[in-house]
């Protein structure tokens, strides 16, 4: 999963991206910001616990922050939107704290306004790329008639008219090849969209934060995750020994940090879940969208074991705490085999038989 910070100039994207990775960038190096972060996952940690002479290999989210000449007034959030297409996630960051002494490209504070800017830009960007689209294609057209291009042309005209109907291209219900023609455009409505409010020290409390999100959930975007953090709070954190941290995050109402928090909203807002495998080797985590099977969850592990799929090995990780064992799995029979169409749950731990 990639994640590209966009927003406009001054929101605070490179200490979100700091505060989220633990990363300090060089402001002088003139370049985009890149880390890929290991994902926290209590369960892993318990199967490792078991297995301790494997290697724990975490999931991970990258991010990008990317770096951006100064872009002017007129167009203040195409170039950041322009340079997170490539990225499968975007995170909006959106301004909610006050300083006089960081000018702003608005008057005055309002996220909602901020957001609804931003939403309106995307919409924008996304047509524009449509209409430059069908006119291409008609010009390929006059020159040389194919078939391809009538099936493109009516795909594109569909996700123009969506547009213009005011819903996100995520929205639109397309065949895999129609979904197949557009995969590679960069469509900025058809990322998942997570909203990060960045917000006061004063409202940093993980109580205060949680109903900050809550509050704007619904002024948002209806198919838009909130999450809500203070940045330069979480930096001041990072630089903090672990003992310290944990003393100034009790002090300040934290319960979780914002990477966490961010990850969440993450999972949220791409319909992610995780599941696990045990190996002579390792105890590892694979992030998987909700919904998939297990034959192309096996193709996540290796496309061999998707191509060669005969059944999967399947124990709920609830059933293995409760068991205490692999062994009391086993002799509790509560592992179960699970053909190609079986749909993959949180949590579920796998081992897939295959053969090529």
């Amino acid at each position: 999963m990639k994640i590209g910070l966009c927003g406009f100039p001054k929101v605070g994207k490179t200490s979100v991206f700091e505060a989220i990775t633990g990363l300090v960038s060089d402001a002088h190096a003139h370049s985009t910001n890149i880390a890929a972060v290991p994902i926290p996952d209590q369960r892993l940690d318990r199967l490792f616990a078991d297995f301790p002479k494997s290697r724990k290999v975490q999931a991970k989210i990258e991010y990008l922050d990317p770096y951006l000449h100064e872009p002017g007034p007129d167009d203040a959030i195409g170039p950041s939107l322009n340079a997170v297409k490539s990225t499968s996630v975007l995170a909006l960051v959106v301004r909610g704290f006050e300083n006089p002494n960081v000018p702003y490209v608005f008057q005055s504070i309002d996220m909602k306004h901020a957001v609804a800017v931003s939403v309106e830009r995307m919409f924008e960007a996304d047509t524009v790329v449509c209409e430059r689209r069908l006119e291409k294609i008609d010009v390929m057209y006059r020159k040389a008639k194919s078939d391809d291009l009538v099936r493109e042309r009516a795909v594109i005209v569909k996700c123009l008219d969506h547009l213009r109907g005011a819903s996100p291209l995520s929205q639109l219900e397309l065949h895999p090849e129609e979904r197949a023609v557009i995969q590679g455009i960069g469509f900025l409505t058809a990322k998942p969209l997570m909203i990060v409010l960045n917000v006061d020290e004063k409202d940093a409390s993980t109580e205060r934060l949680d109903n900050i999100a809550a509050e704007f959930t619904p002024l948002a975007p209806r198919y838009a995750t909130v999450v809500a953090l203070c940045a330069r709070l979480e930096r001041e954190l990072l630089e903090l020994d672990a003992q310290d941290r944990a003393m100034f995050m009790q002090d300040a109402g934290l319960t979780s940090l914002a990477q966490e928090r961010v990850i969440r909203a993450s999972y949220d807002a791409t319909g992610t879940i995780c599941f696990f495998t045990i190996g002579d080797d390792e105890v590892r985590a694979w992030p998987l969208r909700a919904g998939t099977t297990a034959a192309k969850a096996a193709g996540t592990v290796h496309t061999d074991m998707e191509r060669g799929f005969i059944r999967a090995e399947v124990i709920s990780f609830d059933d293995y705490v409760k068991a205490g064992s692999m062994r009391e799995v086993k002799a509790q029979k509560l592992n179960r085999l699970e053909g190609k169409d079986y749909v993959v749950a949180d949590g579920d731990i796998i081992e897939f038989r295959f053969h090529v």
